[in-house]
């Protein structure tokens, strides 16, 4: 029985940082698996799809991260980080919402910590886009 438990509990922590880094990632996510879903609907076979659906996804994170990191312009910094967070907040929104409902707690607190999930997820997408923490950025 105890070591159930601890299966249990190894994979509920699992599935929660899987859905979180979903969250973080979401627009990468998304853009990645509409193409690939695309690349199928034309005909281009499963293992095709799948490929360039990973691709582009990764290519939009790392262009993201190029972007901040080039760009010198603080607006055009602010914009970018907002692409990448505002889809994250609302993806951890909902995922937060989702956990919070299992619960049975009232309408306030599914709220509450409906909105400290968005603000958690779209912290990090900011923070993973601006490449945040640099090391030894203050050091000589």
């Amino acid at each position: 029985m105890p070591v159930s438990t601890l299966f249990t509990l190894f994979g509920l922590g699992a599935l929660c940082w899987i859905l979180f880094n979903l969250a973080v990632y979401a627009l990468p996510f998304a853009i990645g698996l509409t193409s690939g879903m695309y690349l199928y609907e034309t005909g281009q076979g499963v293992f095709l799809s799948i490929i360039a659906g990973l691709f582009i996804g990764g290519f939009i994170a790392a262009l993201g991260e190029f972007a901040f990191d080039h760009i010198r312009s603080v607006p055009l910094k602010l914009g970018i980080g907002l692409i990448y967070a505002v889809p994250a907040g609302i993806a951890g929104f909902h995922a937060a919402k989702g956990f919070a409902e299992f619960g049975s707690a009232g309408s306030v607190t599914i709220t509450i910590l409906s909105l400290l999930g968005a603000v958690a997820a779209g912290g990090t997408a900011w923070a993973r886009v601006s490449g945040w923490p640099e090391t030894n950025r203050f050091t000589s």
